[in-house]
This record gives structure tokens, C-alpha cells and sequence, in this order.
């Protein structure tokens, strides 16, 4: 994670006095209009319906480090899924992780490969259909889906409109972006961050619920009154996780049918960098498999 260090400054950055204006000001509406044409203007990415990315991951999960790879599939207006591969013990098990949303279904599934005899690799199940649990899991896949249509075509979902807003002018060391504000449904916030010089979009900013990793080891019959939530993948007891900044940086812009789009994407959890994506493959509108977003 070499790279993160000059963009972690960005987090300290000093606003220029200015009030957000009125949703959909000509101010946002012209910055947003110079950004898509950095990234190849309005009509080419008013064709994109669909991304399939392809890469790999580095995560923080306690005190170490875990590596793998990551694929990212997306298709308006309401489809999206990450899969992971991760061998969190660094023995040879391999975890395979599959979230997303596919209209009004939450997408999670699980699965284990690999795992020495013996081995009992726990995760927390999917919520209960129709539970506040699911419900909230929804949620939180619309706005992921938001964040990342927003961070990568500048446009929102049809799924979720939203509305943008001019925020001011901020500056760190390394430069200086403007910055627009991003409101939605069911309390959706975030901060979109463009690069002055390139025009492109630097940084996604929103407050949310930290990640956590939760992969439980064991070895033989769970111990009577066990449970898979009580610790997590460092150890520590699990308790209800607090809500902090998060900040997405997006770098390594590189060609793709016409576009530029981002190949390295870093998130910034309460100002520690926790996980990096590198895609080493982008597809734009790709033929998804019929089963791709189901949950199967």
C-alpha cells in the first residue's frame, strides 16, 4: 500500500468558505459535466450499463495483513456483486465470499476450499428473510452500489437517485479538488472529491459502519455454547461495530473501450488505510452469465 501515503493527506483538507448551493446549482452541474469528459464524455458513458472488474485485494484483519483476488460485477440499474477469494490463515484454506444486491434480494454466500482436516473455517450467516437484519443489509448494498456508480461512471443508479450539490474548494499538499455533495434516499451522504488538474474523480467520502473481517478457526467439535460471532478474525470480542469516516481514493486511471477509468482503488477507514483493490481487467458491458446475479 506505497501509494496511500500522499493520498491519506487529502483527509486534512481545509475548506474554502463556501455554503452548499441549491441541489442541482450550475456549479455541480458543471464540474460533474468536466468530469465526465475526463473520463470520455457524456455519451460514451451514458452507454455503460454494465462493469466487470477483475483484481486483486490486500485487507488489514487485526495486526496482519491477508491477500487475494477480487472480481466486481456491475449492471443498472440494481444489480451488483464482490467476489472474494482469501485465504485469511495463510495455510492453504481458501475462503470464497460472494455480496451483493439483485433488486429487493441481498446477495451473500460462502463457501470453504481447501481447509486442512480438521478445520472449521465459521462466518455469520446470511440475515433471515423478512428481519430488520435484511432489511438494513439492503440498505447498505443500494448504497454501495451508489457509491461505486457515483466513484466510477459519475452517474447515480437508477435504482437510487440523487442529487448533487457544490460544497467549495479543498487543498492539501499534493493539490487541490473540488468538492460535491451527494444525498440520496434513506439518509445517503457522501462527498465526491475532483482533482483540479485532471478533472477526475479523487475521493469518495461518507460515514458508515467500519468492516470487519469475521472468519472463526477451529480445530475439531465447536466447544459447547460457542458461537461463530464471538470473536472476529483478530480475536478481539465482537460487539456492535461504530459508525466512522471512509474514504474510497481512486488512482491509476488507464483506457478502457474508450473510457478512463480507475485500476487502483484504496479505502481509508477513520484515517487508516484497511484494503486496496488492483484491477488487472476491466470489461465495459460485458455478457453476464444468467446466474451471475442469482442467489445460488
Amino acid at each position: 500500500m506505497s501509494k496511500i501515503a500522499s493520498l491519506v493527506a487529502i483527509l486534512f483538507l481545509s475548506f474554502a468558505s463556501f455554503v452548499a448551493q441549491a441541489t442541482g446549482d450550475s456549479k455541480a452541474a458543471d464540474l460533474l459535466a468536466q468530469a465526465r469528459a475526463a473520463l470520455g464524455g457524456e455519451k460514451p458513458l451514458a452507454k455503460v450499463q454494465g462493469l466487470s472488474c477483475a483484481g486483486t485485494l490486500q485487507r488489514l484483519a487485526g495486526d496482519r495483513q491477508i491477500g487475494g483476488e477480487l472480481t466486481l460485477d456491475l449492471q443498472l440499474p440494481d444489480k451488483m456483486l464482490r467476489s472474494e477469494s482469501i485465504s485469511p490463515m495463510g495455510d492453504g484454506a481458501l475462503v470464497v465470499t460472494d455480496q451483493g444486491i439483485n433488486g429487493d434480494a441481498v446477495l451473500r454466500r460462502a463457501k470453504t476450499l481447501n481447509a486442512p482436516a480438521g478445520m472449521i473455517i465459521r462466518m455469520p450467516p446470511a440475515p433471515a428473510p423478512g428481519s430488520d437484519a435484511e432489511a438494513q443489509a439492503l440498505r447498505n448494498s443500494r448504497a454501495e452500489m451508489a457509491r461505486l456508480t457515483v466513484a466510477l461512471l459519475l452517474v447515480a443508479p437508477p435504482s437510487l437517485p440523487l442529487e448533487f450539490a457544490y460544497a467549495g474548494e479543498a487543498e492539501a499538499a499534493d493539490g487541490k479538488a473540488d468538492v460535491i455533495n451527494v444525498k440520496g434516499p434513506a439518509s445517503f451522504v457522501a462527498q465526491l472529491f475532483l482533482d483540479k488538474a485532471t478533472h477526475r474523480p479523487l475521493m469518495l467520502s461518507y460515514k458508515g459502519v467500519a468492516p470487519q473481517v469475521r472468519v472463526q478457526t477451529q480445530r475439531g467439535p465447536a466447544p459447547d455454547g460457542a458461537d461463530a460471532h464471538g470473536r472476529g478474525d483478530d480475536g478481539a470480542a465482537a460487539g456492535a461495530p461504530p459508525v466512522v469516516d471512509i474514504n474510497m481514493f481512486l488512482d491509476d486511471y488507464k483506457p478502457v473501450d474508450g473510457l478512463m477509468l480507475p485500476h487502483h482503488i484504496t479505502r481509508a477507514v477513520d484515517g487508516k488505510t484497511n484494503e486496496e483493490w488492483t484491477f488487472t481487467s476491466i470489461k465495459v458491458n460485458p455478457s453476464f452469465k444468467p446466474d451471475t446475479f442469482s442467489a445460488k
